[in-house]
């Protein structure tokens, strides 16, 4: 299928053509046509900007950047899919647009929280934020790494590599005062 076979209509919902053509997929793979939820919602981009996009599972929209996993109690494997087609797979375009929003807006957030004014320390760098310290440091046994705390957690890896620079500290201590929002079945 194309890249661009999302289209929605003046009122917001999906034309009934796009509708079909997702019903009959998920047909074709004998999978439920509704009672889908998601299960989470990621950022392909969410520390490499120039990381390619995902192709939707559903309706092969190349242009998806939101991924939004969805998951049915009587289906054998996750499917993942752009916005559009999480909405037509769990009944309701405007829960799926809500999560696509909040993903997107807490993306933006992510992307300034690095150039945001950190204050250098005898030990790292330090910001206030939401009424609290973030403190960034070096280790005392490896001078080479760097570890985040926060609210009085600590962290010393970022997506399960040691945090050897001021980026990757950054991020981490973004993911402690701006955590990705569990969604809800």
């Amino acid at each position: 299928m194309k890249d661009t076979g999302q289209s929605l209509g003046h009122d917001g919902q999906p034309d009934k053509s796009y509708l079909a053509r997702c019903q009959k997929t998920l047909r074709s793979w004998g999978a439920p046509l509704s009672g889908w939820h998601c299960k989470k919602i990621y950022d392909v981009r969410e520390d490499d900007w120039d990381a390619p996009l995902h192709v939707c599972e559903l309706c092969g929209c190349t242009k998806v950047r939101y991924v939004h996993v969805m998951t049915h109690p009587d289906y054998f494997e996750d499917v993942s899919v752009g916005c559009i087609c999480a909405g037509v797979m769990e009944g309701d375009i405007l829960a799926a647009k809500e999560r696509e929003r909040l993903m997107r807006n807490r993306s933006k957030r992510k992307r300034s929280f690095p150039k945001r004014k950190w204050h250098q320390t005898p030990n790292g760098w330090s910001l206030t934020c939401h009424g609290e310290q973030i403190l960034i440091g070096h280790s005392r046994h490896n001078p080479e790494r760097l570890g985040v705390k926060y609210r009085g957690q600590c962290v010393w890896t970022y997506k399960g590599k040691p945090i050897t620079n001021f980026l990757s500290a950054a991020y981490a201590a973004f993911n402690l005062v701006d955590p990705i929002p569990e969604v809800l079945p």
